[in-house]
């Protein structure tokens, strides 16, 4: 008998993924938020009045609060891209107002790429790694012709703070994304260890239930329930009537009753109640010549399908067998 627990719903799991996956893209969303918002401050504070691109991180703090406030709205359509979008021209805008792609917010690239193979597609992966690539490009080319106002290299304080920043963000995600892995992998390693448990404790159920009905001494016969073929007789079957198993196989029952009606009625019986009890009836021997037994079958559940157990014992042993 198996005992086992039931396994876990594969969809469960996924949609366990799916609210794992708003949690963490929530969080991170806040994350941005406040880190950029804590920039702003800081270039605020640390610039000269002159030199400050405080504006560029408010900028993308709101994009980022508007993207999470959408998530909160469960309006799961346009945040991710969203945020992509804006860390894209957010990126391109710093860029350009600093004068080199050797600004830290270069690194906000990297940032875009990887928030985009986390919460969105392969297609908008693969866009957003092009898109990155063309701007960086095209930076590159308006900073070597001259196009960009000249930048001010030393690096400071402020420097840190924003490549510090966006390099957070970026473990921040991949950590996320760890933890959603893991427990995907945890739980679908559960349901596989579970799943090949069951089959075992199956196997090991028919093999035992195979030893009992071939050992069996009562003659035994089991059937299709929707065509009544037979599928399998054990050797007890065999010795009483004389037919060879592999003769039979396929065979519908109705070939052992002498009497058909007997057999309709018998079979009115079964599908009505799941079993009959025990009936007297009439089958016939190999040779011809037709016995006075007792038949009594019942319904089974199996993975290929609904099955008919009959047995079938001659009338002086059913004297023996209570309720016969």
């Amino acid at each position: 008998m198996l005992d086992s627990l039931p396994l876990e719903d594969p969809s469960e799991i996924e949609r366990s993924q799916h609210r794992h996956h708003n949690r963490s893209l929530r969080w991170v969303q806040l994350c941005v938020a406040l880190l950029l918002a804590g920039m702003a401050l800081a270039d605020h504070l640390l610039a000269p009045p002159d030199e400050s691109l405080a504006h560029i991180s408010w900028s993308m703090a709101g994009v980022a609060l508007l993207s999470y406030l959408l998530l909160r709205s469960h309006r799961r359509r346009w945040e991710s891209p969203l945020v992509v979008t804006g860390i894209l021209m957010v990126a391109a805008w710093s860029v350009y107002s600093f004068g080199s792609v050797r600004a830290a917010s270069g690194f906000a690239f990297q940032g875009a790429v990887v928030m985009a193979g986390t919460y969105l597609s392969l297609r908008a992966l693969l866009a957003t790694t092009v898109a990155s690539m063309a701007i960086l490009g095209g930076l590159t080319w308006a900073e070597t012709s001259g196009h960009l106002p000249p930048a001010s290299m030393g690096a400071d304080l402020r420097y840190w703070l924003t490549g510090s920043a966006i390099l957070l963000l970026i473990g921040l995600q991949l950590s996320q994304t760890r933890q959603a892995t893991d427990e995907v992998y945890r739980r679908r390693r559960s349901q596989m260890e579970d799943r090949l448990r069951l089959e075992h404790e199956r196997d090991r159920s028919l093999r035992r239930f195979r030893r009992i009905f071939q050992l069996n001494p009562t003659a035994l016969v089991v059937q299709a329930a929707n065509t009544q073929a037979v599928v399998e007789v054990n050797p007890a079957f065999e010795r009483c009537f004389g037919y060879p198993g592999a003769q039979v196989e396929g065979l519908r029952a109705e070939t052992f009753w002498a009497d058909a009606q007997q057999w309709q009625e018998h079979r009115r019986v079964l599908f009505e109640k799941g079993h009959t009890g025990w009936q007297q009836a009439w089958w016939r021997h190999a040779d011809g010549h037709s016995v006075d037994v007792m038949v009594c079958s019942e319904l089974n559940e199996d993975p290929g399908g609904l099955l008919i157990l009959t047995t079938v014992v001659d009338e002086k042993s059913a004297q023996d067998i209570p309720g016969a």
